[in-house]
């Protein structure tokens, strides 16, 4: 067991709270003289005293730390966005702790039990589709929370998220500035909102140039064994439309696997199509070097999540949200009724 308050307070012949108070910086407020404040600190140093951080924070109301759950760990652009928001948080005093739910709603709402009872300050959360229970929870009760990237429009909570539906539609009408007319959509998940928005972009933009939309080209790929999927729906694809001319993706793993589609049936895709993704990859700018892109700004999204001011609201009645418009690179904030 290594040292303890009460051994410092014993050698020095003091007690344990005239220890605690000069150890926890509030020596001067107390009245103790500078000899003695700088005698405690110097033998507390000598003898390895190391404090109870966790005792600490949780008399203090505080454990410096927030928590952030995200679908996939292992999705790119989930841990560029982990990477953001540890990097904001560290710079804020924070430590953050990473989850992931794997987009099953139940380990969600365990995985928000879970840190709650481990006292973290807030939680920042790309939600799954269908968990409400917890959130409303956390509401009620006032308690610290933002979603990111994804949001329950219908609850008056903090989000920090990208206009979904503007992006896509900008993306895909360069698409039809470039010349094409017969524009694949490969989408997935959707069930969630923000892949709603992003199909209703590319809808929008379709019409704008008065194209009709032809359900024939829009592929749904199933994510459970989306790397299968995506293959079997390209071939479905090519079979009923050969004059596809370009294709959008509303995420860029099937973007990636398209582009593996290609490779291994020797298509000369760069020739043949033009090509449309909703964020990316370095992979892909390496595949296809020429892709239009809406570009999520990750790290603005990491920094504007940890903000004081976000935090500050959450839980409180109303909504205070941040909306980045990356197809123009500018931001607007939303206040709620």
């Amino acid at each position: 067991m290594g040292v303890l308050l009460k051994d410092v307070a014993k050698a020095l012949n003091l007690s344990k709270a005239t220890v605690s108070w000069i150890l926890s910086g509030k020596g001067e407020e107390k009245g103790f003289s500078d000899a003695t404040i700088k005698l405690v600190k110097e033998s507390a140093a000598r003898m390895g005293y190391s404090p109870n951080l966790l005792a600490r924070s949780l008399s203090l109301g505080s454990t410096h730390t927030i928590a952030l759950i995200i679908p996939a760990i292992g999705d790119t652009f989930y841990s560029q966005m982990a990477q953001a928001v540890e990097k904001q948080a560290h710079e804020c005093g924070y430590t953050l702790i990473i989850s992931s739910s794997e987009s099953n709603a139940e380990k969600e709402r365990q995985l928000i039990r879970a840190l709650r009872a481990q006292q973290v300050d807030g939680l920042i959360i790309a939600p799954s589709k269908g968990e409400l229970s917890a959130i409303r929870s956390m509401m009620d009760e006032h308690y610290p929370f933002v979603f990111i990237d994804r949001y329950y429009p219908e609850l008056e909570t903090n989000y920090v998220i990208v206009d979904n539906e503007e992006s896509s539609c900008g993306v895909v009408s360069r698409l039809i500035g470039a010349g094409c007319r017969r524009i694949a959509l490969l989408t997935t998940d959707t069930h969630l909102l923000v892949m709603g928005r992003r199909i209703q972009g590319y809808r929008d933009a379709l019409a704008g140039a008065g194209i009709d939309a032809d359900p024939a080209l829009c592929v749904e790929v199933n994510r459970a064994n989306y790397v299968e999927a995506v293959v079997a729906e390209l071939d479905a694809l090519f079979e009923r439309c050969p004059d596809v001319d370009g294709f959008f993706f509303t995420t860029h793993y099937l973007a990636l696997e398209t582009m593996r589609y290609f490779i291994e049936r020797g298509i000369d895709y760069r020739r043949r199509f033009r090509f449309a993704c909703f964020h990316t990859t370095t992979a892909l700018d390496i595949l296809a070097p020429e892709m239009l892109v809406t570009q999520m700004p990750i790290e603005e999204m990491g920094t504007r999540t940890c903000c004081w001011k976000t935090f500050a609201t959450a839980g409180n009645s109303g909504r205070r949200a941040w909306c980045f418009k990356t197809g123009s690179w500018t931001e607007t904030l939303f206040f709620g009724p």
